[in-house]
């Protein structure tokens, strides 16, 4: 099968989750580089800003808790919140790279600049808008704009990855 011939979309879906799980670890070893800490992500720290507006806690954290309190009636228990935080990470990494995954199975000229573009569409409409939307981050312009451009980059290498290793997940199956 030649690298331009279009696949199965739920071979695409499962390619994309393999690879946007392997893209959010991507994106732990870029905060461990930029933050010279291992594990150090801003979405598991308290984001800076206007603190009258959100909860003093990680964007992720707030999500794992409204998950957990329209699943079970109760929020997630302080001693596990890093984990659920890091749980919710990596579940919008797999689902986000699933969704790519879909598209790129139809679409085998998509290369690296798709994943630059995708990993900047996340960084811009769930990052930058949809968490303040929500109520879940600062005000952006209560944050250092040096906070923006990391997460700019977290998320291009974010999208590079999840693109490079959906290619490579539906290569490898497409000689299988």
């Amino acid at each position: 099968m030649s690298e331009n011939t279009k696949q199965n979309p739920i071979k695409g879906i499962v390619c994309g989750l393999v690879a946007g799980g392997v893209a959010s670890a991507g994106m732990d070893l870029y905060w461990g580089l930029v933050h010279n800490a291992p594990g150090a992500r801003p979405e598991q720290k308290p984001k800076g800003g206007d603190r009258n507006q959100v909860k003093d806690e990680p964007s992720t954290q707030i999500i794992a808790d409204k998950v957990s309190k329209a699943l079970t009636g109760h929020q997630v228990p302080q001693q596990n919140k890093a984990e659920a935080g890091v749980a919710v990470h990596y579940a919008f990494g797999a689902f986000w790279g699933g969704a790519y995954g879909a598209v790129a199975a139809r679409k085998p000229e998509w290369g690296l600049l798709a994943g630059l573009l995708y990993g900047t569409a996340i960084w811009l409409f769930l990052d930058e808008i949809g968490l303040r939307a929500l109520g879940i981050a600062p005000n952006p312009r209560k944050v250092p704009v040096s906070q923006h451009l990391e997460a700019l980059g977290a998320h291009f290498v974010y999208g590079s990855a999840t693109a490079l290793f959906t290619r490579l997940l539906l290569r490898l199956l497409s000689r299988s």
